[in-house]
């Protein structure tokens, strides 16, 4: 799987300006966009299907406002989320020629205390009012791996620090242990001079499907702060390389095969500690959004026609992937995997994800 970083190139209101400035001539009769064109070309139960010259959105800011003007033409602005998939039949992995399988653009956001700033772009994207967020995705599969699951975490931590990390947005060399990278506690072994390992993990993603962490949790509003646990930190982290070999280098391992780490700076940070910084989740917990409605857009670039069974697959992933209830036990049988979650059991059960009757938002 490719990285899951966080489109940096975005990360603020300002920088969304001056793109903005680059898109859209402001004249005294209104807004002229210079944008790719996009036609939507089928209209399905749970997305729909959009045509345009290149599925180069991942890193294409301007085709991707153009596919969020173009669905909100026909749809009202009623979703939170917009999920874009790119049509890649030959599963090609650098599609976007930086090796990313997915990304979120936050487009607004109106909640304090988290790892996000305030902020509202929608209208440009086509929303006036709902729009938070748009995902984009290199392949279907990434709807069902852990990818979409990470994305959609990037609504909640994007471009604030809440704890000391070198992976922006991300958790780094700490013990979230969630999806946005990072360990568990109890895999964490000292080396000695400094050297650590913990397990199979990943400072910016999870390795395999996992659920929330506390932290990610409590952030995303779905549980109190008392339950967030003390997060160890590796403030300074790093990877462990081992010398020059025939002009390459691998990152050290320890006796059980796991990576190491090195760091000279280590904290404990306590969830006061993050509030803190923060300031307090508002809306708290008991007030905060739990159903969220998503719109999963497919798009092509017209050049090789969509199979029926790709449209076919892809509508069954995203009905497990938004379902009230755990994954269909045959589903992980055929991706033989042993964990795999979809957002309700990545979220304890609490909140839900809803795509039914997608046409009965039709303008």
């Amino acid at each position: 799987m490719g990285r899951l970083f966080q489109d940096k190139s975005w990360s603020s209101t300002s920088r969304c300006v001056l793109v903005l400035a680059f898109v859209v001539l402001v004249s005294g009769c209104g807004y002229v966009y210079f944008l790719p064109s996009a036609k939507i070309t089928q209209h399905l139960e749970n997305l729909v299907v959009m045509e345009t010259s290149k599925t180069d959105f991942g890193p294409n800011m301007s085709r991707t406002i153009s596919i969020c003007r173009e669905f909100y033409r026909h749809y009202e602005d009623e979703f939170d989320v917009l999920v874009l998939i790119a049509h890649n039949p030959e599963h090609v992995a650098d599609l976007w020629g930086d090796g990313y399988s997915g990304r979120m653009k936050v487009v607004r956001s109106e909640v304090a205390g988290i790892g996000v700033e305030i902020l509202d772009i929608g209208e440009l994207f086509g929303s006036e009012h709902r729009l938070k967020g748009v995902v984009r995705l290199v392949h279907p599969d990434h709807i069902h791996d852990e990818t979409l699951l990470h994305e959609v975490m990037h609504l909640w931590k994007s471009d604030l620090e809440v704890i000391p990390s070198t992976e922006h947005g991300h958790w780094g060399f700490s013990s979230v242990g969630g999806q946005l990278g990072g360990f568990q506690l109890d895999e964490l072994k000292f080396l000695g001079d400094r050297k650590y390992s913990a397990g199979n993990f990943a400072p910016q993603r999870a390795m395999e499907s996992v659920p929330y962490s506390p932290l990610e949790m409590y952030l995303a509003g779905f549980i109190p702060s008392s339950e967030v646990p003390d997060i160890w930190v590796a403030e300074d982290g790093s990877w462990l390389m081992s010398k020059w070999t025939k002009g390459r280098r691998h990152i050290q391992t320890d006796a059980d095969g796991h990576r190491v780490f090195k760091a000279r700076k280590i904290s404990t940070w306590s969830i006061k500690q993050i509030v803190k910084q923060l300031g307090p989740r508002s809306p708290n917990f008991e007030h905060s959004q739990r159903e969220f409605r998503v719109a999963f857009v497919f798009v092509t670039d017209g050049r090789v026609p969509i199979a029926e069974a790709e449209l076919a697959s892809t509508k069954f992933y995203i009905q497990q992937f938004t379902k009230r209830g755990p994954i269909s036990p045959w589903f992980k049988d055929v991706l033989e995997v042993d964990s795999q979650y979809n957002f309700w059991e990545a979220t304890r059960g609490i909140a839900t994800m809803e795509t039914g009757d997608l046409q009965s938002f039709r303008r």
